[in-house]
Parts: C-alpha cells; structure tokens; sequence
C-alpha cells in the first residue's frame, strides 16, 4: 500500500467515525473521533490523543478540534475524565453492558495515561496556532497538577493508579495477582473489576481515600513513563516561564523514579510497583519496554531491552511485533482474548510508542522494521482493534481510529 492510498483509507476511518453536534446535558459543541462507532461510542481520553496526532497528517483543523473538545470537559479543578458521553442518548445502553466508575452521569471520573500536552504539542508545531496553544496551556497547567496532586501521594513523582482501565491496559495479567484473579477470563475480569467498584462505592469522590484504601494501587510503568512525556513536552510549551521550570523537574523526577525504583537489574526490564509497600511486579509486559520513549534513558538500558525482550523470538520478536505479552508468558494469548485484551495480540498504539523510542536512540532500521510489520497487519486486515502477532490476522473492533497511527511511524 502507497503512502497515498494509506491516507485515504486512514481518512475513511477517522472522518467516518466523526461526531459532530451539541451536547444536551450542557450545550456544548463537540467534534471528536469516536474509537469504533459500535463498541466505542464515546470520546475516550487517550485515543482523541492518539487521533490528532493521526489528524495532523490528514486534517489540521480537525486534529484542533479533536484536542479542544477533550480540553473543553476538564473539571475547574483540572481532572480530565478518561469517557465523555457526549451523546447522552446512548449513554444508558452503554453502560448497561460495560463497567464504568461516574460521579457525574455525563463523564467518568477516571482518568487514562496522560498523553495530552504532547499531543497538543505535536499539533501545535503542526498547526503553527498560536491561538490554539494559547487556549490549551491554561488546562494542561491545571490538568498535569491536578495528577501530581491527587495521585502521587508519597511525592516520589511516580502516579499511581486505582483501577486497570486508568492504564489502558485493562486485562493485562500483569494485574493478576493484584486482582486475585483466578478465573481467567474475561467474565473473571470483570468479576475482581466488580469487587474494586464495591471497594470504592462510599469513597469514589475521595482520590486520597481510595490510593490510601490500598485496593488496586498500581505504580504502573506505561502510564509514567506517558506522563513524564507530557511533562516534558508541557515543560516546553511553556517556554521560559517559571512554570516552565516547574514541570521539568517533575518530569526529571518521574524519570529518575522510573530508573530508581522499576529498573530491574536482574530482569533487565522495568517493572509496575504494587500497593502502598511499593513491591515490584515481576510479570513483564510491553509496558515494562514502555521508558524507551524517554530521551534521558540511558544507552546501557536501551541496549538490554532491545537485546533481551525487543529482539528476542523468545519474547516480543514474532512475526508481527510486538506483542502485548512475551510469548514466553505462560498466560500469552496470541488469538481472539474474547474481551480478555492485552493478554498476547500486538496493538499498533504499542507499536507506534516504541517505534518513537527506538528512532530516538539511534534504533532506526529496527523501528521500520516494526513499521513494516504494522503496516502489513493493516494491508492484511485492515485497521483492526489489534493483531494477532503470529498471522496479523485483524482482531477486535473494526475500523478502530488509534491504528491510523500508522501515518506517524
């Protein structure tokens, strides 16, 4: 497929999955990309991150758009939800089939990895729209303080996380123990999911309540690593502002945390840190590569993820990388989960992620390799949900936005 031809078919997806209207539970005019019109009808946090990035090579005003009406449902207090129900007429049927935590019936009070203020970065250089930073930076400032607030309770700059799906990774089985997942399945999943909901039923509007009430209190690598991205891209947004000044150390601080407390030695990956006693999760995963995307990693540790899990036909290294879950995992589904997601099959937001990594430390011919693959899983199925990383076969939703992020690796 030409570089022509893929835009093409990338512009089918993202401007066929357009919303557009006035919301009635507040007025407010929208325009997003939904995920998938069918399973995911709603604007969901980090894939309209992903979205507008995929937008700056197919419609600039949109990927604007696409950002400004994310920013326009942050709360006064700076907490941008991970689902906006935009349209509030489908809202009641949604919710009658999946599991999502609300305060307020029009948005969930969640959150996703915080990949916004390098998205409005990458549209910002895009755009040239002055007035576009302009009206973004007041809610990154607000948004970024707000997680360093109310989820990094003991200040060692590393967020912690109160349910699976504030990773975006929801059924990964580096979960499993801390779950006390048993059945595995996604009926079990939602099951110990149920359990995490009972917990916090009384609690749900108190963030230091629930972190403190040490039921699902993940320091979960892929959404720090994300965060200490956004800083730093926040950081120079904000020029030479005091405020500038601000982020950047607390992305130096997320960083060094990420090496000092999830760098493991004898793994030679980094790893999540389970409940208030800080204690590694052994279970390797693709977040655990997740750092690669940070420039200040150093070669050394580049060096041995790409060696002994990035390159390894053991692990990650299959016919259409890579996988969610090495193939040496014992729980390592490669084919249809059935709802029971990022267990085996190979994402293209992942892929895209490390791609970016590799590039940044000198990797490029690996990067286009993974590049190539992506895109074959894509000319083989089309833009699928995820990937089946032995045979590309397509899996899960169809016509998903975030794979038109192959227009960016």
């Amino acid at each position: 497929m030409q570089r022509p031809e893929l835009e093409l078919a990338a512009q089918d997806i993202l401007l066929g999955n357009l919303r557009r209207g006035t919301a009635e539970w507040n007025g407010q005019e929208y325009s997003f990309v939904v995920p998938s019109l069918t399973g995911y009808p709603f604007q969901w946090f980090w894939d309209s991150c992903f979205h507008a990035i995929a937008l700056i090579h197919i419609d600039l005003n949109q990927a604007k758009a696409e950002l400004d009406t994310l920013m326009s449902a942050a709360l006064t207090n700076g907490f941008i939800p991970h689902i906006i129900f935009w349209e509030s007429e489908k809202r009641d049927y949604f919710l009658s089939r999946n599991l999502v935590a609300t305060i307020n019936p029009n948005f969930s009070s969640t959150i996703q990895p915080p990949i916004l203020a390098y998205a409005v970065e990458r549209v910002y250089h895009a755009t040239g729209d002055e007035a576009f930073l302009q009206r973004s930076l007041p809610v990154l400032v607000k948004y970024y303080r707000w997680l360093k607030e109310n989820r990094d309770p003991d200040g060692d700059g590393l967020l912690a996380i109160i349910q699976p799906e504030e990773a975006g990774t929801d059924c990964s089985p580096k979960y499993d123990e801390i779950l006390g997942l048993t059945d595995l399945s996604n009926k079990g999943f939602i099951e110990a999911l149920n359990k995490i909901y009972s917990s916090y039923e009384l609690i749900r509007s108190d963030e230091t309540g629930m972190l403190n009430a040490d039921v699902f209190h993940v320091e979960d690598v892929l959404v720090n690593s994300i965060y200490a991205l956004g800083l730093q891209s926040l950081a120079r947004l904000l020029g030479n502002s005091i405020e500038s000044l601000e982020f950047r150390d607390d992305a130096s601080k997320t960083m060094e945390s990420l090496v000092n407390k999830c760098w493991d030695v004898d793994t030679e990956a980094f790893l999540d840190l389970n409940g208030l006693q800080e204690i590694p999760n052994r279970t390797v995963t693709i977040s655990s590569l997740m750092p690669i995307i940070l420039p200040d990693l150093s070669p050394d540790i580049v060096k041995r993820l790409v060696e002994k899990w990035i390159i390894s036909e053991d692990h990650f290294w299959l016919p259409y990388p890579l996988p969610s879950v090495p193939a040496s995992n014992s729980k390592f589904i490669p084919g249809d989960p059935h709802g029971f997601i990022w267990r085996g099959p190979s994402w293209i937001n992942t892929n895209w992620f490390i791609t970016k990594g590799l590039k940044l430390h000198g990797y490029q011919e690996l990067a286009d390799d993974i590049s190539a693959k992506s895109l074959a899983c894509i000319q083989k199925s089309g833009f699928r949900e995820y990937y089946n990383p032995y045979t590309g076969e397509g899996l899960g939703a169809k016509n998903f936005g975030w794979s038109t992020l192959i227009l960016d690796m």
